[in-house]
């Protein structure tokens, strides 16, 4: 078995030996080499030279992502329809080999997704990691059938984008002078500056290395709030022009009412400016504008967004909100692509192209406007706090829940079904500092969410999901990264209480701290 699952397999008597080094494709899947050997060959320092050869084959009559793998006596052949296709089907040869002595069963395999958006958020804002560590997250990602990398470059406490054209963006909005953090025995403001940011050769490396593994990335700059990095370099974007500092604590609170100004066109000049920028670097065709949490109590003082209001007929600041959004969701449209925002940024005069991706629960905000726009023939990406958010203790969301999700609202009719595009998961990274904490709650939730967005059963079997684990777990120590190693055994309730309240109050680390004492 293998994590996704696969759709369709068929077994015969007998093995046969594979060498993963050697494969042959045809001249349409030669982009895909380097993918399919960096999979082949995640974890294996020496792989074996013995065995047959995997033979790659195009298959036009295929989808782009998907494959069938044919095991006989003399071969393996892998058909696909495209670089993911084989790129996957080197995912599951691979995960077979490396449980069964690099052997694969006598056979057929014809899989398929069944979401066509299955991806990651990682915030590098609140805390930055080089560019190599992402290139880690993209091997994972591949491996598991990923096929999206959401990468969040903006925020108050950092803007992670090189801008050649607003050059104080990297001078003053990507660093911060402290952190506050609740670790080790010390809750405050640690004092020691933090910050950096991707250069555009880094980024577009990164995309590269991603596209040759199946995968895309999409940027996200948030707006019109959580922009206090970007206010920082550049105040008179703000409704009131006033010296800021990139913001050295988190959540909703005081700084988040610091907006770009909704009645100033310099707002909107920088914006599509950075934003032309940005689309130079990745060439995906959605971009995420973010438009969650933004408190609107300077647009209700500001005279320049209140005149806004009047001319364009609005009757409220939220309202003021989808007029934001929705110039910049033209102008994205005018270069070809499309916009994603978060739900809280909805309202009923947003414009209906855009993509709505769904995080928060039923007490904030919730999910009745996300619910009539699909119904209405919106598009959305699931991306449930309580089930996705790997930020989150295990105590919170063990990894069972996060298995469990089913991709669906409760209120959307069946013929909008199709109209979910798959699911995201997310790692923010307010209390997580290091990789071996990213890694900590990244692992092996990663593993269980791709069955979420691949197979999506109607009866998930976590039992069987555990039982496939182990080999799973022998490649996160072969790659040297630190992973939740009883994750797949429930807590008790009493316990897991007391664990989400150590973490809301004193401990962000407690879980891994006391996993480094065995």
């Amino acid at each position: 078995m293998t994590i996704p699952q696969v759709r369709k397999q068929t077994t015969q008597p007998g093995t046969i030996l594979v060498n993963r080094r050697a494969v042959w494709l045809d001249a349409a899947l030669e982009d895909a080499r380097e993918g399919v050997l960096a999979v082949l060959g995640l974890g294996e320092a020496n792989p074996g030279e013995a065995g047959v050869m995997i033979r790659f084959r195009m298959n036009a009559a295929l989808e782009p992502e998907q494959y069938s793998i044919t095991t006989g006596r003399k071969d393996v052949i892998v058909e696909a329809g495209g670089i993911s296709g084989a790129v996957y089907a080197a995912s599951i040869i691979a995960q077979r080999c490396a449980a069964h002595d690099d052997t694969l069963s006598y056979g057929e395999i014809e899989d398929a997704p069944t979401y066509p958006w299955r991806g990651l958020l990682v915030d590098v804002c609140r805390h930055f990691f080089p560019i190599q560590t992402l290139k880690t997250i993209v091997d994972l990602l591949a491996y598991y059938k990923y096929n999206r990398l959401h990468l969040h470059l903006s925020e108050d406490q950092g803007f992670r984008f090189e801008s050649e054209r607003f050059p104080l963006l990297n001078s003053v909005g990507s660093y911060r002078k402290s952190t506050f953090v609740k670790h080790a025995d010390f809750k405050g403001q640690d004092g020691v500056p933090h910050g950096g940011y991707y250069t555009k050769a880094e980024l577009r490396e990164l995309v590269r290395y991603a596209q040759a593994r199946g995968i895309e990335i999409v940027p996200e700059i948030d707006m019109p709030g959580h922009a206090l990095s970007m206010i920082a370099a550049y105040p008179d974007l703000a409704c009131v022009s006033e010296p800021v500092e990139v913001a050295t604590r988190f959540g909703v609170t005081d700084f988040s009412k610091k907006l770009f100004c909704a009645g100033s066109e310099k707002t909107f000049e920088f914006l599509f400016s950075l934003l032309d920028e940005v689309m130079e670097i990745f060439p995906f065709p959605y971009l995420h504008i973010g438009g969650d949490e933004a408190l609107k109590s300077e647009w209700k003082r500001c005279e320049r967004c209140q005149r806004v209001m009047r001319e364009q007929g609005l009757k409220d600041e939220r309202e003021l909100q989808g007029y934001f959004l929705n110039r910049v969701i033209g102008h994205l449209a005018s270069r070809g692509r499309e916009a994603i925002v978060w739900n809280d940024g909805l309202c009923d005069g947003l414009d209906p192209r855009a993509i709505v991706q769904h995080w928060t629960p039923w007490f904030l905000e919730g999910p009745g406007r996300t619910i009539r726009r699909v119904n209405a023939g919106g598009r959305a990406i699931l991306s449930p706090y309580l089930h996705l958010y790997y930020d989150y203790p295990y105590a919170m969301t063990p990894l069972k829940k996060t298995f469990g999700y089913r991709p669906t609202l409760r209120g959307v009719r069946k013929k909008n079904q199709a109209n979910f595009l798959g699911v995201e998961a997310a790692i923010w990274t307010e209390w997580v500092d290091s990789e071996e904490k990213l890694f900590f709650n990244m692992l092996p939730r990663l593993a269980a969410t791709a069955e979420t967005g691949w197979a999506a059963r109607k009866k998930p079997y976590y039992d069987r999901f555990t039982l496939e684990l182990e080999p799973h777990y022998r490649l996160y120590e072969r790659l040297g990264l630190t992973y939740a190693k009883h994750a797949e055994k429930p807590l008790p309730l009493c316990q897991r209480i007391r664990g989400v309240l150590t973490f809301a109050k004193d401990e962000t680390h407690a879980e891994l701290l006391e996993q480094n004492k065995e």
